[in-house]
């Protein structure tokens, strides 16, 4: 008839059963990378990914490699990725550097930041400074609160530069 368990009733076992198959779909969501608790490697090293709906990245020595993901979260210093189409990255740190694909959208909270994206962008915020965003193809709208950062695109769209000396290349 089934699994019961002392004080289960037909009713729980079965909201139990029903609800096993959507602890696997949230687990998957995001995609968690452990910084190591030994003494950090300063030699580069990468480490890879299968895709998945998101990436959250941590604070590691090495080249991190994900393929495409939804939502790809940096928080630290000193990290590199190398990434495939992303739908939103979001950056809160300093001396992040990001090679991607494409970007849905790229919202940079930090300084000294450096992000290469091979294709489109669909929007751009940057709140910090010295940082630097180049895309091969558009960006679609760029909004900038910080000073000396640095944009470059073949093509761009609306542009708000709340800052001072920003380089807004097209």
């Amino acid at each position: 008839m089934g699994v019961t368990w002392p004080g289960m009733t037909r009713r729980r076992t079965l909201s139990l059963l029903l609800a096993l198959p959507i602890v696997p779909a949230l687990a998957g969501c995001v995609m968690v990378v452990e910084a190591p608790e030994s003494e950090p490697n300063t030699e580069p090293t990468a480490v890879s990914s299968s895709p998945s709906d998101g990436c959250l990245v941590e604070a590691r020595p090495e080249l991190q490699t994900f393929g495409d993901c939804d939502e790809l979260i940096v928080e630290g210093t000193d990290i590199t990725i190398e990434v495939g189409a992303v739908g939103m990255v979001v950056v809160r740190g300093d001396r992040v550097e990001i090679d991607a694909n494409s970007i849905g959208s790229l919202s940079i909270f930090g300084q000294d930041n450096d992000v290469d994206i091979d294709g489109d962008v669909g929007s751009l915020d940057i709140a910090g400074d010295r940082n630097e965003v180049d895309a091969d193809g558009e960006i679609g709208s760029v909004t900038i609160d910080g000073n000396d950062n640095e944009v470059d695109a073949a093509l761009l769209g609306p542009l708000t530069d709340n800052g001072d000396r920003n380089r807004v290349n097209r």
